[in-house]
């Protein structure tokens, strides 16, 4: 099947909510002023971006930071065409395969806001997910957060406009870059030892004006830089929150997202960062649970009396619910508890050894 239209009439937005919901594999081509971008889809998953001279961007910016050798990157790309393992093929060249997924998702995270911004361009959806013959990058990052980041992103650019209204402006680090600082602070901080016109420097890096004020931005929030006339920046404690929500996320700590998303939903539930911030946690927490306990295998529950005494009256609840006949998924339907609360005290359930999964009959 294969869609085209406009992102006036169908938002980029809501199209990637399409994708994201019907769990789609296949290839997705925007084009606009700025040229042309795919996304690579499994189930779902953004697996690569593409677009003309991503390859060379990437090696050019690991080049100018000094993390690695150009050549050495693009001879980590020419070996994508051997093996698909990405950490394999960069791994022969003694190149760290996280930074190159790092830009990968960087590139499309800047791509997501501009054309979101721009409300402009077309998209084409095509379910051949071929990648042969194609300047492709890998990024690695669920469609849920690729839309929560570009949609955070979005709502936040004013305040970055209005810090760093012109290219004209002189930016100097403050402290060296470290191991422990993400990757594009890491090259910007690199660049700007010394002072660095703001237009050269994202000349120089070749990437979307959006994304090295953005993390000009983030720089300057955390007194890590100095930008010659720029106001002065405070911290944004909101956005802190969520960046190291969304920390906690990709490592699978979900539980200490969510009490991350409850305060931050406490403090102010009408921020629409902090709602998409906490259905996107939800979300995948949901799938991390379900990829444990697959919808269709049946819980059995083992005899302990002592154990079960240890359960809340809300998890007996849910545990009295186990039959032996119903599956993963039709506990989830007959439980009066919400899905990520059943399928969380069906896991606890699992680790106390009060559960087993079998297969159907």
């Amino acid at each position: 099947m294969a869609l085209h239209g406009d992102l006036f009439s169908y938002p980029l937005p809501e199209f990637l909510q399409w994708l994201d919901s019907s769990r789609k594999t296949g290839t997705l081509q925007l084009s606009w002023e700025a040229g042309e971008r795919k996304l690579f889809l499994l189930s779902g998953q953004v697996g690569a971006t593409a677009a003309e001279g991503l390859r060379g961007r990437v090696a050019r910016l690991l080049t100018l930071s000094k993390l690695a050798s150009g050549t050495k990157v693009l001879a980590g790309f020419d070996e994508l065409a051997r093996t698909p393992d990405v950490d394999a093929a960069f791994d022969i060249h003694g190149i760290q395969a996280r930074w190159i997924r790092d830009l990968g998702r960087e590139e499309l995270f800047a791509a997501m806001t501009d054309l979101t911004i721009a409300g402009r361009g077309t998209f084409h959806w095509t379910e051949d997910a071929d990648r042969s013959g194609e300047d492709w990058v890998p990024s690695d990052m669920g469609i849920r957060e690729l839309l929560f980041e570009s949609l955070r992103w979005v709502d936040e650019q004013p305040d970055v406009d209005k810090a760093l209204p012109i290219d004209a402006l002189s930016v100097r680090a403050l402290a060296p870059p470290s191991p422990s600082q993400p990757l594009m602070h890491r090259i910007i901080l690199g660049l700007c030892t010394s002072p660095q016109n703001l237009g050269r420097l994202r000349l120089s890096m070749g990437v979307s004006r959006s994304s090295v004020t953005r993390r000009v931005h983030e720089l300057l929030r955390s007194k890590l830089v100095e930008v010659d006339g720029a106001p002065q920046v405070e911290a944004d404690p909101v956005a802190e929150m969520l960046e190291k929500g969304a920390v906690l996320m990709r490592e699978g700590q979900y539980d200490a997202a969510g009490i991350v998303c409850a305060s931050l939903l406490a403090s102010d539930p009408a921020d629409r960062r902090v709602r998409e911030f906490a259905r996107l946690v939800q979300r995948e927490h949901v799938a991390a649970l379900y990829s444990d306990m697959p919808p269709l295998m049946v819980p059995l529950m083992i005899h302990d009396p002592q154990g079960q005494a240890l359960l809340k009256p809300e998890e007996r609840q849910i545990a009295g619910l186990v039959n032996g006949t119903w599956d993963v998924s039709t506990l989830v339907l007959a439980s009066p508890a919400r899905e990520l609360e059943t399928l969380k005290t069906l896991a606890k359930l699992q680790r106390m050894g009060l559960l087993q999964l079998v297969f159907p009959r």
